[in-house]
């Protein structure tokens, strides 16, 4: 069996994943399980409505310990490019469509089921920015709100990590141009701007007010019977008597990835323009062969021997 492994998507899957340990110190394994297959039976059980950086890997880990996973996190997004351009086509159309969500529509439902089938709970955006949609469509879910201690943390922690995808000044400009070469990359600031519209859309802006605004709408949607605000400091015992679950003899999970975010979005940067790099490269080496040959023949054959196709 291992040597059968080293070619399949799995062992993909695991090579990318070291990739992200060795540049940005992110563990796959903390990241849910990266070889679960969907149950077309499941549906969000428990909902967390905190908005990112409030403590939502923590919590995923967490859920996923006690039996509630899997769990639609941002890392699935990343993970799964079929499931990344679902997400990305609902948000938009959402975006496009705000009447749908205003009145709960049978159409708006249906697409979320069907987005999120296959999970049992989800953490962090975009769900937790579709606060009327998940409340709508999930009505006997349980629902956490995760909270920092003030206003105040939450905004930097937000604005020095998040913040940097979500802007749109000179530097957000900066940032797609150099990431616009590589289609993953431009595919995830694509989402990141559809969540950008919809927190407008929400808040009027994003600014430290939008964490006051935010929560004040879980509490005036969420029934309070099956709503659970929650600080992960409080480790488990809150979460276990909400949730009516055990406590597990193990430490609540601790993770905390500001610095990792801050690390990926300057490295999506560094990749983009090396990327840009190694296509100037490719167009300088194909004029000068141009104008080293002038005969259409002889230009042929010296490009094939400049990148290896032809032998001398």
């Amino acid at each position: 069996m291992p040597s059968t492994l080293h070619n399949t998507p799995m062992a993909k899957e695991a090579s990318s994943q070291g990739l992200l340990a060795k540049f940005f110190g992110i563990s796959a394994d903390e990241h849910g399980d990266s070889q679960w297959r969907p149950d077309s039976t499941a549906g969000f059980e428990v909902i967390g409505l905190g908005l990112s950086r409030t403590g939502t890997t923590s919590l995923r880990e967490a859920l996923t310990m006690l039996g509630f996973g899997p769990v639609h996190h941002g890392v699935e997004i990343y993970r799964r490019p079929d499931h990344r351009e679902r997400v990305i086509e609902f948000m938009h159309w959402l975006n496009q469509h705000p009447r749908e969500s205003e009145t709960a529509s049978h159409e708006m439902k249906k697409r979320l089921r069907a987005l999120t089938r296959g999970y049992r709970s989800t953490m962090d955006a975009p769900m937790c920015d579709l606060i009327p949609e998940v409340v709508a469509t999930y009505p006997d879910a349980k629902f956490i709100l995760t909270v920092r201690d003030s206003e105040e943390s939450w905004w930097c922690s937000w604005n020095e990590s998040i913040g940097h995808q979500l802007g749109t000044g000179p530097r957000r400009f900066l940032y797609r141009c150099l990431i616009s070469s590589v289609h993953l990359l431009r595919r995830m600031d694509d989402l990141c701007q559809e969540i950008r519209i919809r927190l407008e859309r929400n808040w009027g802006s994003i600014s430290p007010r939008m964490y006051r605004l935010h929560n004040q709408r879980v509490h005036e949607l969420v029934p309070q019977e099956r709503l659970l605000e929650y600080n992960v400091k409080d480790g488990w015992g809150p979460l276990c008597a909400f949730l009516d679950v055990e406590v597990p003899d193990r430490p609540f999970p601790r993770l905390n990835e500001g610095a990792n975010i801050k690390a990926i979005y300057v490295g999506h940067q560094l990749f983009g323009a090396a990327t840009w790099a190694f296509y100037l490269g490719l167009v300088v080496g194909a004029v000068y062969l141009a104008a080293k040959h002038r005969n259409p023949s002889a230009f042929l054959q010296s490009a094939l021997k400049w990148i290896g196709l032809r032998s001398e």
